[in-house]
């Protein structure tokens, strides 16, 4: 649950939403644009799955862009598309480098508390304890 809250809190923070927004107004003009301008295409599904070959640089070669009005929706949705993919890789690198200066934080802080109260520790917490920090030696 907590890395669900960091992951929205990220999203927020980063303005992902109103992009994934526009992104996706984009995709469905651009696939309407091929459905209705291009003679080729015979549904709107046809149109999307074209916009999707483009977005994910698939090509089949199944739906092909023959007019002018679709093949410059097809420019505009990759090179929307590349900035888009490179917002989402920033955005989960946000997500994880935040991830782990919680973790990291949390093992500080849960080792700080553990050191302040030593002389209230039980035997085998004192143990337990001791085998964390030898640990934590050996992986550093």
């Amino acid at each position: 649950m907590i890395n669900f809250r960091m992951l929205v809190d990220v999203l927020r923070h980063s303005g992902f939403g109103p992009i994934t927004c526009v992104f996706a107004i984009a995709f469905l003009i651009c696939s309407a644009a091929v459905w209705l301008a291009d003679p080729e295409t015979l549904t709107f599904g046809d149109g999307a799955w074209f916009s999707f070959e483009v977005v994910s640089t698939i090509g089949f070669g199944d739906v092909n862009a023959t007019g002018p009005v679709a093949r410059v929706a097809a420019v505009v949705l990759s090179v929307l598309s590349i900035f888009y993919i490179a917002l989402l890789t920033g955005v989960v690198v946000s997500y994880c480098t935040t991830a782990l200066k919680a973790r990291q934080e949390g093992t500080l802080a849960n080792f700080a508390a553990n050191l302040e109260r030593l002389d209230e520790m039980t035997p085998d917490e004192l143990a337990a304890f001791s085998a964390r920090v030898r640990e934590y030696r050996r992986t550093r």
